[in-house]
């Protein structure tokens, strides 16, 4: 019974999916989680993620054409 659920439900899943994965989509939630990510980093006691993540983070938001719209 549960395999033929999921046999029926996956392709609207893998539909719903595939709408959502679009480029402004992922820009606008890509922002969110670099965003979260770089406060994370800045708030936490240890300075050498600063040195290493957030440099990261940057580098990544410039090869996936994410920009920072703080």
């Amino acid at each position: 019974m549960k395999a033929m659920l999921l046999k029926m439900a996956l392709p609207m899943i893998l539909s719903m999916i595939e709408e959502m994965i679009n480029e402004e989509n992922i820009r606008k939630y890509g922002d969110k989680l670099f965003d979260l990510i770089e406060d994370f980093v800045r708030d936490s006691e240890t300075k050498v993620d600063d040195a290493t993540v957030l440099p990261l983070v940057k580098a990544a938001r410039i090869a996936l054409n994410i920009p920072d719209n703080d």
